[in-house]
């Protein structure tokens, strides 16, 4: 993105949390919090000389982190790194820009989000269905997506990437803090328990049974 919106003169994206739970029908949440990654030198318009410039022109975390200008969070609430939350980025433009609504930002990037998850359903569905004919409760499996939105200068943010296997690595406390409580929405979610997964052990041998004895199969109630 050549004009990409600026916090003190960086270029950034948002690293915002998908979590997919079942794909026919398809359940899909977005985690309320996310990351912010920084370029680390300032930025201008892309030209001849400085298009090798990956600290300018690129928010890679991996890349950015060894650049000469980085600055690691010290602490769970500092927001001044390299690195920062979605909320600070979104307090920030609230701050600096009159006609900005934080809600109808939000709400267009859980529009990209989901819409991008739609697009690829069908296919999802045949293959999960193909692997896993058995799952009765559409849970089995479920993953964490991370989408990469950037925000252009007039304040309209776009998808750069989707990141299937998106880090879960913590190199800051803000770093911690953030996939900590990610993780903890997930599980409390995906509603794990010993009794449920007593009865899933008992419904795939009932199914086992019934597949041997070629009795018709249990139906979702």
């Amino acid at each position: 993105m050549a004009k990409p919106y600026l916090i003190d003169d960086l270029k950034f994206d948002l690293r915002i949390y998908v979590l997919v739970f079942g794909v026919d029908p398809l359940r899909v949440f977005m985690f309320k919090e996310g990351l912010a990654r920084f370029a680390t030198e300032t930025y201008t318009g892309p030209a001849k000389t400085n298009l090798d410039n990956l600290y300018m022109h690129l928010t890679n975390y991996a890349i950015n982190k060894n650049g000469a200008n980085f600055v690691k969070n010290s602490d769970v609430d500092d927001d001044g790194g390299t690195k920062r939350t979605l909320t600070t980025v979104l307090e920030y433009i609230e701050a600096n820009e009159p006609n900005f609504s934080r809600e109808q930002m939000m709400d267009c990037i859980e529009d990209i989000c989901v819409k991008t998850v739609i697009a690829v359903q069908p296919a999802l569905s045949h293959a999960y269905r193909t692997c896993q004919p058995d799952d009765l409760e559409n849970s089995m499996c479920f993953q964490i997506l991370g989408m990469d939105i950037m925000i252009d200068q007039k304040l309209k943010p776009w998808l750069i990437e989707v990141n299937h296997l998106s880090s879960f690595g913590t190199d800051s406390p803000l770093d911690k803090r953030v996939k900590f409580d990610l993780i903890w929405d997930t599980f409390h979610l995906l509603n794990l328990s010993i009794k449920r997964k007593k009865k899933t052990k008992r419904d795939r041998a009932d199914q086992f049974s019934r597949r041997m004895h070629k009795e018709a199969p249990l139906t979702k109630q």
